[in-house]
């Protein structure tokens, strides 16, 4: 996988359900030759994809889509830690004052920052974790998490106490783990 992420001015929305970070054009990543450009990060609580078994207390989805509208979902697992994470503290500093509204700061954020520094991964095809939960979308699950302080935690505990599809069985999927 090639990442192609860089400072970028961003939006934050809340749909009243989840936070929305929309952010700027021309940003990416590559998986099997394949480019996907990032649309929007989304946030879930608790994750939604379980590692060895075990989901984090929440995740951040990088939704990317295709030239021909083809679907990628990068996933980064947030856990709990001793220090706040500056680039979630910048989206949760640019919160929208009110259910539904949006917010567009001056500031920028890098989301290259948000990389783990191990690039180990897990490949599957699944299907969307929202309605209309359309198929054929490529999920890229990093193995390695990023952490994530209490008090951010709780910040998104007390918006949104639970906006995650439960886990889904397998069914027989094929999953790849990179080396």
């Amino acid at each position: 996988i090639r990442f192609d992420y860089r400072n970028t001015r961003f939006s934050v929305i809340d749909t009243g359900r989840q936070l929305r970070v929309r952010v700027g054009e021309g940003m990416g990543m590559e998986v099997r030759g394949q480019r996907y450009e990032v649309e929007a990060l989304l946030f879930h609580r608790p994750a939604e994809v379980r590692v060895g078994g075990r989901a984090a207390d929440m995740a951040v989805h990088f939704v990317h889509r295709g030239a021909q509208g083809q679907v990628a979902i990068l996933v980064l697992a947030l856990e709990r830690a001793e220090s706040a994470n500056p680039v979630i503290q910048s989206v949760l500093n640019n919160l929208p004052l009110e259910r539904g509204g949006a917010y567009t700061p001056a500031e920028a954020i890098d989301l290259a920052a948000l990389l783990p520094s191990d690039p180990g991964h897990y490949l599957f095809m699944g299907s969307l974790s929202q309605p209309p939960c359309t198929e054929d979308v490529l999920w890229v699950v990093m193995r390695q998490p990023l952490q994530i302080s209490a008090a951010q935690l709780d910040i998104f505990a007390r918006l949104y106490p639970d906006n995650a599809r439960p886990v889904q069985p397998a069914n027989e999927r094929v999953v790849l783990e990179s080396r």
